[in-house]
């Protein structure tokens, strides 16, 4: 069968059905064992017929007299048939004894020359198998016969063995990744081969036609006695899982896998074994190994060999666990270092730090790192700035940032390459380094400088910067060299960031109020309409050179905005965005009454109008975070329509309404529209609850920029831009307040179709 190519999801149903259409292809046991094994599964067994079937197979006689000889040296050496051998062993050790040689025979691989070790295999399978046959001897509450524990521990691994002969490259990378990430192969196989040992040897088992018991005991060993499914098969399964577990403490064979196994003591003990079982043992288990290995052909495996290979195993594992409980404590000493530099860092850094304060805390972090507290800093706030350097010594800045050559492009240049995933340069050669050296010659008494950064040639908006210190503390590479001080060198950056955002915010915002400011003396010099139409002349003009800006700063202040982290730096940033949106509301407002759209007239129903104009309301409040409660009163009467462009007369209509709801919000604004045949017109009536219209308000409503409200919060353009709308239309709006003086009343009186031509 060929290799299947691994890395394909659409492809994975295709390799699973090639891989289990590779097992089903592998030969099958020989007739004479499949036949044994159903004839001796028969209630009525014929020992005449069992007899005549080993006796038909050479290599099964050689091997059930070779048993007699190993079980008893006194009288297996006089038996010499193999009626008298089947007598002596027991029809259950022989069927077990046929089937273990043919198994082997099959799966053996003479001229292998992979990571599979074939010999090891076989040598772990035996000692698990020894194993179970012991654990149920001595248990027979457990309701297993030894027999059939040996059996099912000498193939609980059957599916390494398939995979292996039909996948030998794909299985030799899957061990080579399990022993690499010293994890459970089955994690791995089903990962590269999208099916696990367990899977494998279960469909191998049915191909064979073997006992369900033993197939489950494949299939779902390895698994806490609590995840196997109570059934039949469970004794049997969780049999196995103890044997593997206890063979994998004496460390005898190869078994491929480099997960944790379960602890035997703690399944014995469910089971009900005394946990001294295993140590009173495991010189039998040896013994046992040792006479199994010769019968199939393992080679010289002496009791003494092998105790020595669980010693040898044994010993290699605790000097392994040594070695990592000793990375484990170096480790954890590097965690506590950078841990403790975390914390410094962001106790010492306040929340407006400028970008000097922000490196001012980097050198005191990094110095609990290396055991310095004098550093060069040399950064760019981004790829189009220029690179400046400052000296930092006891937390306080003796050297105010100053230019110099790029250390990038100078001679003798740091370059990205040098640069290590840890962003670490473990030492620097300051005689190549004149740049650096006039900056900070003091390093050369205390020894070479490592340098902390990020790339120096980041190419995009980011800060990059360098913070060479001398080394002093011990253990300064291991901890520098620890995916915890990346955590260190990220909160660095992105503090930094925040902070040269946080200046540039607090920029623009001062821009934009000199901006504010310059708009507000001017507005205060437009007292006329033609001023205003001047103004707005000068708007329309000048607007595509203000969009421009304009749009650059409502989109670096979402960039902020995302950026950025403490809530205050957010309301910086919308802050900015609302004055930007403002400036640019205002600039729209004044291009309107300079110079008026286009009406595209046409007639229209009143209704219409006035619930488009009560949507843009609603919808403009929304956005402010104003409640609007509106309420629409009409009879369905039919009404005249009206000659009118609907879009631009609904925003003249939707102000006042807008001005209603802001002036007393969440109290209700009635909309009614009322006839006036006499008049050929309609009214639309907009009524507020509120405190209404003062004498002043009457008088100023419409005059450019005035507004109640208070500075910033309106342009004061909104009804005077609606006036020029409804006399656009021919019509006529005007202000005052309800009878009693119940709130404030706006009327738009617009002509209805008959008065319009009559008009024209």
């Amino acid at each position: 069968m060929s290799e299947l190519d691994s890395g394909h999801p659409d492809q994975d149903a295709q390799k699973l059905e090639a891989i289990l259409g590779g097992i089903d292809r592998l030969p099958t046991l020989p007739s004479v064992a499949t036949r044994l094994l159903s004839v001796s599964s028969e209630e009525d067994v014929d020992l005449d017929e069992i007899i005549h079937l080993i006796e038909s197979d050479p290599a099964m006689s050689t091997t059930i007299l070779r048993m007699c000889r190993t079980a008893d040296k006194g009288l297996g050496d006089r038996i010499t048939t193999v009626r008298r051998a089947v007598i002596m062993l027991g029809l259950e050790t022989v069927q077990v004894a046929a089937l273990s040689v043919h198994v082997f025979a099959q799966l053996q691989s003479d001229d292998h020359e992979g990571a599979f070790d074939y010999n090891g295999f076989w040598v772990h399978s035996l000692t698990v198998a020894s194993g179970a046959e012991a654990i149920a001897r001595a248990h027979p509450s457990l309701g297993v016969s030894p027999e059939e524990a040996y059996l099912g521990g000498l193939l609980h691994d059957l599916g390494k063995v398939a995979l292996d002969l039909i996948l030998p490259r794909a299985y030799e990378r899957v061990l080579e990744m399990g022993s690499k990430k010293r994890c459970a192969l089955c994690l791995i196989e089903r990962s590269m081969l999208n099916i696990d040992h367990h899977t494998a040897g279960k469909r191998l088992a049915e191909h064979w036609g073997l006992p369900e018991a033993i197939r489950d005991a494949i299939w779902l060993n390895d698994q806490p006695p609590e995840s196997v499914p109570n059934g039949p098969s469970k004794a049997l399964v969780t049999l196995i899982t103890l044997a593997e577990s206890w063979s994998r403490d004496l460390h005898l064979g190869w078994c491929g896998d480099f997960g944790e196994p379960l602890d035997p003591h703690d399944i014995a003990m469910r089971l009900g074994i005394d946990p001294d079982f295993f140590k009173n043992n495991t010189a039998g288990v040896i013994e046992s190994v040792a006479q199994r290995g010769e019968i199939l052909g393992l080679g010289e495996h002496t009791n003494q060999n092998l105790l020595i290979e669980s010693l040898t195993g044994a010993n290699r594992r605790l000097a392994a666990l040594n070695s990592e409980l000793r990375a484990k404590a170096t480790l954890s000493a590097s965690t506590a270092r950078v841990l403790d530099a975390l914390d410094e860092f962001i106790e010492s850094l306040s929340d407006d730090a400028s970008p000097e304060q922000v490196f001012q805390s980097m050198v005191r972090s990094a110095a609990m790192l290396v055991g310095s507290e004098r550093a060069a800093v040399i950064f760019q706030h981004s790829a189009d700035s220029p690179w400046r350097s400052m000296l930092i010594d006891q937390g306080r800045v003796v050297q105010r940032p100053n230019r110099v050559d790029a250390p990038g492009n100078s001679e003798g240049a740091i370059r990205p390459a040098d640069l290590s995933e840890s962003g670490i340069v473990a030492s620097l050669d300051l005689s190549e380094l004149g740049w650096l050296r006039e900056l900070f010659s003091s390093v050369r008494e205390v020894g070479m400088p490592l340098l902390i950064g990020s790339s120096i040639d980041a190419g995009d908006s980011s800060p990059s910067y360098l913070i060479v210190m001398p080394r002093m503390g011990s253990g300064t590479d291991r901890v520098l060299s620890s995916g915890e001080f990346q955590r260190v060198r990220t909160l660095w950056t992105r503090s930094l960031v925040q902070s040269i955002a946080m200046e540039q915010s607090k920029r623009v915002g001062e821009e934009l109020a000199s901006a504010n400011h310059a708009m507000t003396a001017l507005r205060n010099e437009l007292t006329s309409k033609e001023s205003l139409v001047q103004l707005g002349r000068l708007a329309a003009g000048a607007a595509h050179e203000m969009n421009n800006p304009l749009s650059v700063i409502l989109g670096r202040s979402q960039q902020l905005f995302e950026r950025v982290g403490t809530k205050r730096e957010r309301d910086i940033s919308l802050a900015i965005s609302d004055s930007a949106q403002q400036l640019s509301d205002l600039i729209s407002s004044l291009r309107m009454i300079a110079d008026p759209p286009k009406a595209q007239m046409q007639a229209g129903d009143p209704v219409l109008l006035v619930r488009e104009a009560i949507e843009i309301a609603r919808h403009r409040c929304h956005t402010q975070g104003i409640r609007a409660r509106v309420h629409f009163k009409t009879d369905n009467s039919f009404i005249d329509p009206v000659t009118m462009d609907i879009p631009l007369l609904a925003q003249a209509v939707a102000e006042p309404i807008i001005n209603a709801i802001q002036s007393e919000p969440g109290e209700l604004v009635t909309v009614s529209i009322e006839p006036d045949p006499a008049f050929a017109r309609l009214s639309i009536r907009i009524s507020d609850q509120g405190r209404g219209f003062s004498e002043d308000s009457i008088r100023h409503a419409f005059d450019p920029f005035y507004s109640e409200l208070p500075a910033g919060r309106r342009s004061g353009l909104g009804l005077s831009r609606a006036r020029g709308l409804v006399e656009l239309h021919r019509g006529e709006i005007e202000l005052g307040n309800r009878p009693g003086g119940q709130g404030g009343l706006v009327i738009v009186h617009l002509p209805t179709t008959t008065h319009a031509a009559s008009a024209a």
